[in-house]
């Protein structure tokens, strides 16, 4: 086979490799596999690699300003895999870090190993991004690029479809789901 023959081939694979491939998951079921759901602002953000020296983490310190499942502190930290230290940068496709000041609804658990910070559920499913509208509605979502979701009962994957809801839609169904 010829070079030109393959690329097809290899920018199918390319296309494949640079997407991070996951199973959807519904709010209710995020709310069920997360020990914690809080509306949550950034405060810092730091990178530092593992004790192996194989992977970089970026930590996210949150203020709490709301409980929607679960017990937590007013200051939280979660752990994502990705980002730069020492002049590397490690990239994960359906990785959202945030920025000082973002406010978002985040789904977590405790991390792997249990070290004292939380993980994100479901990836990016879990981290619903806060945005306040000109009118002042204020809405979550939780899409990012580079992700396609998988559906079990086809065998096929597709681009992942962003959820985006009111606020306090959002809300509801999180404390419905968790019971209260």
């Amino acid at each position: 086979m010829k070079f030109r023959q393959l690329l097809p081939f290899i920018f199918a694979f390319a296309g494949w490799i640079s997407a991070t491939t996951i199973i959807p998951a519904s709010v209710e079921r995020l709310t069920s596999e997360s020990s914690h759901v809080l509306e949550a602002q950034a405060v810092n953000a730091w990178s530092q690699w593992n004790q192996q020296h194989s992977l970089i983490f970026t930590y996210t310190r949150f203020q709490v300003s709301r409980t929607l499942k679960g017990h937590a502190p007013a200051v939280i930290i979660v752990k994502q895999i990705g980002g730069s230290a020492a002049g590397y940068t490690q990239k994960v496709a359906g990785v959202r870090h945030w920025r000082t000041g973002d406010q978002a609804v985040l789904f977590l658990r405790p991390s792997t190993p249990v070290d004292g910070t939380l993980e994100v559920t479901g990836l990016m499913q879990g981290n619903f991004l806060v945005k306040t509208s000109a009118a002042g509605e204020k809405t979550a979502s939780n899409g990012v690029a580079g992700v396609n979701a998988y559906n079990q009962s086809s065998r096929q994957t597709a681009v992942y479809q962003t959820h985006e809801m009111r606020l306090d839609e959002l809300e509801s169904r999180v404390r419905k789901a968790a019971g209260q």
